[in-house]
């Protein structure tokens, strides 16, 4: 009877063993898990507009701090899925390196259709008319976001 009751401990503890061996590890999140995670807040498939302002030199801090106010309205347009703004960093000047634009504003779309009613959205054209003598230049580039992974 001994020994039965202490080979019945033995197998149950054996089974319990392989069991846990054989969950994964909770603490770390599986392949399938992280790649949900990561995939939710893609922007692959979307459009980005990313446009540089080059403001001219004579612009004041008062207009300057108006400029910033006015980019901030115009990134409220709902048809944006996500936005960011940016100025020069202070990486080394290099050949290939532009740090001569003052702000950069870097926009993401879900649809065409989307960047088309950002595109004539009343704030947008506001913001053309009110800064527009401001700057010297604008370059805008549009991107389709592709994984190359």
């Amino acid at each position: 009877m001994k020994m039965n009751l202490l080979s019945r401990i033995v197998s149950i503890s054996l089974l319990i063993f392989f069991i846990s061996a054989c969950q994964p590890d909770s603490s770390q999140p599986d392949d399938n898990q992280t790649e949900t995670m990561t995939n939710s807040d893609s922007t692959i498939g979307m459009l980005q507009h990313t446009v540089y302002f080059y403001l001219n030199d004579d612009v004041t801090d008062e207009e300057r701090e108006q400029f910033e106010s006015g980019l901030v309205k115009l990134l409220e347009i709902p048809a944006i899925y996500r936005s960011e703004t940016g100025i020069p960093a202070g990486t080394e000047e290099r050949d290939v390196t532009d740090h001569s634009y003052a702000y950069s504003i870097y926009t993401w779309f879900e649809t065409m259709e989307d960047y088309m009613v950002y595109d004539e959205h009343p704030d947008h054209l506001e913001f053309i008319d009110t800064y527009n003598h401001l700057w010297a230049d604008v370059k805008v580039y549009d991107a389709d976001i592709y994984d190359v992974r």
